[in-house]
Formats: C-alpha cells, sequence, structure tokens
C-alpha cells in the first residue's frame, strides 16, 4: 500500500457546541464522510483515507464527542442524538452530497442519523462490521449495574472489557492501539444504556432507509455480532450489496488482507456513484 496521507485539521461545533476535530484528506470532487469506532480517532485511519483519496475522493472523518482531540467525556454521552449532532455538523462542512463509510459503534451512530435528513444528503452508505449487537454475552450483573448506574451516576468510568487481541490477526496493530495515548478502555453507564436503545431503534425499522448500502461483515468478528448486521441487511430495501470476510477479525481496513478489502470498498463507491455523478 502507498505512503499513508496525513490529514488537514479542521475544526466544528456541534449543536450543542461542543468542539469537534474533523480531519480531511485530498481534494476529490467526491467525498466520503468516515465516521470511527469506539474508542479511536482518526489517525488510526490515515491508511484507509489514502486509498479512497488516490481513487478521486475527498475524505472528512470526524471525531465523535469524547474521542481524539474532539471535546467531552470518554466514553460518555449524555443522549445517543448527541453523536447524531456531531455527524450532522461534519456533513455540513463537507457542503455537497457524500456517502459515508462507518465501522463498528460509527455504523450505529451513522444508522441512527440516517433516520433524520442529512444537509447536504448522504447518496450512499458502507458499514464495516457495525455495532448492532454484541458478538458476547456481557454478565447480568454488568448489565444491571449499568441500567441503575445510568439513572444515578451515568457518567461514572466502567471498563468496557474490550479484548484487544481480537481488533485484528495483525499484533503490531494491537501492540500499538494498546499504547495509543487517545485510545480508552472505559464507557460510562449512559453510554450503555443509550447505545442499546440505539441499537433497538436501528435493528426494529431496517426497511426505513432508502439509499444503496455496502455491507462489510467478518466472520471472526468477536467483538460485533456479525448476524446482527445480516439481519439488518435482509430487512434492506433499498439497493445493497453483501461482502463476508470468513474468519477475519473486528477491524477489516486493519487486516493482512486490508488492501484488497479497501480495493473492492473503492469500486463500489466508484459503481455506486457514477449513475448521477
Amino acid at each position: 500500500m502507498s505512503t499513508p496521507l496525513q490529514p488537514t485539521w479542521l475544526s466544528a461545533r456541534s449543536d450543542d457546541a461542543t468542539p469537534l476535530r474533523l480531519a480531511r484528506w485530498g481534494d476529490g470532487d467526491r467525498d466520503v464522510l468516515l465516521v470511527h469506532g469506539l474508542a479511536e480517532h482518526a489517525g488510526r485511519y490515515n491508511h484507509v483515507a489514502t486509498a479512497l483519496v488516490e481513487a478521486g475522493w475527498r475524505v472528512t472523518l470526524v471525531e465523535l464527542r469524547g474521542h481524539g482531540k474532539s471535546g467531552g467525556r470518554r466514553g460518555h454521552c449524555v443522549a445517543w442524538h448527541r453523536y447524531v449532532e456531531d455527524v450532522q455538523a461534519a456533513a455540513g462542512t463537507i457542503g455537497k452530497p457524500f456517502a459515508i463509510l462507518a465501522h463498528s459503534m460509527g455504523g450505529l451512530v451513522s444508522l441512527d442519523a440516517l433516520r433524520e435528513p442529512l444537509t447536504p444528503p448522504c447518496r450512499a452508505l458502507a458499514l464495516s462490521n457495525p455495532l448492532l449487537g454484541l458478538a458476547f454475552e456481557a454478565p447480568a450483573w454488568k448489565v444491571k449495574m449499568s441500567t441503575g448506574l445510568s439513572r444515578l451516576l451515568p457518567w461514572l468510568p466502567v471498563p468496557s472489557g474490550l479484548d484487544t487481541t481480537f481488533l485484528s490477526h495483525d499484533a503490531e496493530v494491537v501492540r500499538a492501539y494498546e499504547a495509543d495515548p487517545l485510545v480508552f478502555s472505559s464507557v460510562t453507564p449512559r453510554w450503555f444504556t443509550e447505545s442499546q436503545a440505539a441499537m433497538a431503534r436501528v435493528n426494529g425499522d431496517p426497511g426505513r432507509y432508502a439509499l444503496p448500502m455496502r455491507l462489510m461483515v467478518s466472520t471472526g468478528d468477536k467483538i460485533c455480532d456479525h448476524q446482527a448486521a445480516l439481519r439488518l441487511y435482509e430487512g434492506w430495501t433499498a439497493e445493497k450489496t453483501l461482502k463476508v470476510y470468513p474468519d477475519l477479525y473486528h477491524e477489516i481496513f486493519n487486516e493482512p488482507e486490508k488492501a484488497t478489502i479497501l480495493a473492492d470498498l473503492v469500486a463500489w463507491l466508484d459503481k455506486v456513484w457514477a449513475p448521477t455523478a
């Protein structure tokens, strides 16, 4: 793969005035808004953006509140809709129709955002192992505790329990993640209950979406439930494309096969954009 490009840094404010940091790569005439996963930041996506820029796309990534160098408490949201408002603010910086590429938690945020009109409009959606369910069963005591604390101490940090070895088969990716000072390992009780409510909304009405969607899931994902994503795909009534990667872990763009995966993604974006470009 090519040497990853470095972004230009932008800033925006969400609806409640929370400051957001945005990264932008390239100057192509077609736009992608990239929405990251839990505990991530722009620096983990330089290689993804580079593949898109080399294909003629301009890429904008929004560091959601509580992530990267955006404002807000780490791993916390008062209401899930605040993330939606972050996406809306980022869309406003693009200025013309765009596609969304979203990974993990970013997929849940993007799907929830697309339940409302975006300005400018989103014309296509690509999802990488979206958070529509967990691939493991959270301990009952932890669920009960988080539900209660969501009302009493909504901001209290609770270890997420993420097993980093299941992010990628590339050990260097895992080591870099564990050493990354912008990555965090806790969420709050309110984040937990709000994410559960968002999953219920999105999973409960997959037929409401009216734009082309590419779903990329890996059967080896031990973090997000790929079966839940497949159920969303089955209920999607607009144009759709499914790509299943056998045995890969959660971060498909950080697996050894990433060059092929990114090339397939670019080919889909080019195809889906062409009819009305």
